[in-house]
This record gives structure tokens, C-alpha cells and sequence, in this order.
């Protein structure tokens, strides 16, 4: 069994008072010298003009004048227009355009893209699945794969055929000793939400305890995008938030026929929101709501770091 890594409390730069968050924050950033990788994080861009776009460049820009200079890769989790489903391939280009004219020697094919429920699937997505990014490794879950609303008609099986591929590929990187952290890239979180009636994510309990369970020996990062709070889950905050290993969290209960409820389980992992550009829900009228951010994760030796920029 490997020693795992530390997880340190995510940072936020550029914000003065944010007192009913739970996070630690800092005015001003250090990133580590001894990371051995870096990787920037968005997602719910959901703008039909380039405003949205426009922030993550500026945020971006404001991450390379605290001493980013190399990125590693970036991941973006979703929803690249709120009305326009066929506009994802644009919101491709744009962020892909964006990062460049910051990073003009990084490569652009060097983004990770994945689907958000208001994007049709396309070619610009990379696959649902199992992918070795050299210095960590990504498993993806498409919007398509793990869908919003799910049903009892529609949803368990797929869902438990994904959850079987995930367990599979994460023992083999248990059986040959395989210590890098693995990040799932979802759209649509674990936690238990009254949207959709409850069933905005059904079928998540099957996701969820096959990390739980691996997270016993692998370093597992699990990032979200899609919050849609309400009174039962405002303690997941808006675009600012943070649940180490030991945190409690509501996963909706799959098996309760008469109604959607949830259980409070223990998180074995890490769970955390991309960063929201364009916009962030959340019921609370916290600081985490209206502020939007882009983050980044360090990998070193000894640990995993998170901090989150805003403008």
C-alpha cells in the first residue's frame, strides 16, 4: 500500500473577506518550486457572447504574474453556452484561444475538454474513460455517460457498467504499485441536490463508493462542475469550496422506492468544483456565490495543493 499524499486547504487569491467560508485564504500566492506538475481547472463558461472567456484569460493572466509560468495541462469541465448546445465546439476554440494568447508556447492540445449537460457531444470532448496524462492520471465521465436527471428507467445500468470500468482501471494502478494521483472529471457532482426532483444524480452512490473505496490506497481528486444549491446542500458553497478526506457529504440513496433521499457518508477523497467562470448557484447569499474563479492544482512529492483565482 502506498503513503498517500497530503492534501493542503485550498487557497483563494485576490479576495479580501470571505469570512463565512470554511477554506483558508490567502492575499497572496507562493506557488511551490518543488511541484513537480501544475494544472489549471474551470468549468460552466455557459456565456453566448465571450464574457465568460474573456474572465478566464484575465484570471489566467493574473495566475502567470504570480509566478505560473509552465502549466502542465488544463481541465475544463463543462458547459460552454447556457442556451446554445451546438456552441460547445466554438467554446472550444475560444478557450483553446484564450489560454495561448496568455501561454503562447504551451500546447493548446494540452486542455483536457469534457461535456457539460448543455453541450452536445462532439469530437472536441475527450472520450469517457481511463486516459494516462504521464505524471498523473484522468478518468473522464461525459454528460452523455453520467448524465443530470437520471431515472430508474434509464440511468443504473449504464451507470453501473461505468462505476465497474472505473474500479477496474484504478485496481490495475493499485496492483502494479502505480502511485500517481487520479483526478475524475465529471460535469455533474456526487452530492445530493433537490433539483430535478432529487434525481439530478440519482445513481451517483455507485461512483461514488468505488472511490471511496480505492481512495484507501490511491490519491483520488473528484471535480465538479453544474451546482445547482438549495437549502439541503448549501454546505457545498458556491464556486469557492473544499472537502478533504474525513469530510462528511450527502450521496443521494438509489435504493429508497418511495422517495429520493440521501445518506451522510464519509469522504475517503477529495472533492472540489473546477472553478465556475460564468456563473455559480448557490441558495446562501455567501461570498462563494458571486465570486468566480479559476483554480489550480500542485502536485509535489509530499502533496496535493488547491488554490482558486478570481479577477
Amino acid at each position: 500500500m502506498k503513503l498517500k499524499k497530503s492534501v493542503l486547504s485550498l487557497l483563494l487569491a485576490f479576495i479580501i473577506a470571505l469570512s463565512l467560508l470554511s477554506p483558508a485564504f490567502a492575499k497572496e500566492v507562493i506557488f511551490n518550486p518543488d511541484a513537480y506538475a501544475t494544472i489549471i481547472t474551470a468549468s460552466d463558461f455557459q456565456d453566448v457572447g465571450v464574457k465568460a472567456y474573456d474572465r478566464f484569460e484575465k484570471i489566467i493572466s493574473n495566475m502567470k504574474k504570480e509566478g505560473l509560468d509552465d502549466p502542465d495541462s488544463v481541465l475544463i469541465g463543462g458547459d460552454y453556452s447556457l442556451v446554445l448546445p451546438d456552441y460547445a465546439t466554438q467554446g472550444v476554440h475560444l478557450i483553446k484561444e484564450k489560454y495561448t494568447s496568455v501561454y503562447p508556447n504551451e500546447n493548446e492540445n494540452s486542455i483536457v475538454f469534457i461535456q457539460g449537460n448543455h453541450d452536445w457531444l462532439s469530437n472536441a470532448f475527450t472520450k469517457t474513460g481511463f486516459h494516462d496524462m504521464g505524471s498523473y492520471c484522468i478518468y473522464v465521465l461525459n454528460e452523455d455517460d453520467f448524465t443530470w436527471k437520471q431515472t430508474k428507467n434509464t440511468s443504473p445500468d449504464k451507470i453501473k457498467s461505468i462505476a465497474d470500468d472505473l474500479s477496474k482501471n484504478l485496481d490495475n494502478m493499485i496492483s502494479s504499485d502505480d502511485n500517481r494521483p487520479v483526478f475524475v472529471l465529471t460535469h455533474v457532482p456526487l452530492h445530493y441536490t433537490v433539483r430535478a426532483d432529487g434525481k439530478d444524480n440519482l445513481y451517483a452512490s455507485y461512483i461514488f463508493d468505488v472511490l471511496n473505496e480505492k481512495a484507501n490506497q490511491l490519491d483520488i481528486v473528484f471535480l465538479f462542475g453544474h451546482n445547482h444549491s438549495s437549502e439541503v446542500d448549501n454546505y457545498i458553497g458556491g464556486s469557492v469550496n473544499f472537502f478533504k478526506p474525513g469530510d462528511k457529504i450527502n450521496i443521494p440513496d438509489p435504493e429508497n422506492k418511495s422517495t429520493v433521499t440521501f445518506s451522510e457518508k464519509t469522504l475517503n477523497f477529495t472533492y472540489l468544483n473546477y472553478g465556475y467562470v460564468g456563473y455559480s448557484n448557490n441558495a446562501n447569499s455567501d461570498g462563494s456565490v458571486n465570486t468566480l474563479t479559476v483554480g489550480t492544482i500542485e502536485l509535489s512529492e509530499e502533496t496535493i495543493s488547491f488554490i482558486k483565482f478570481s479577477e
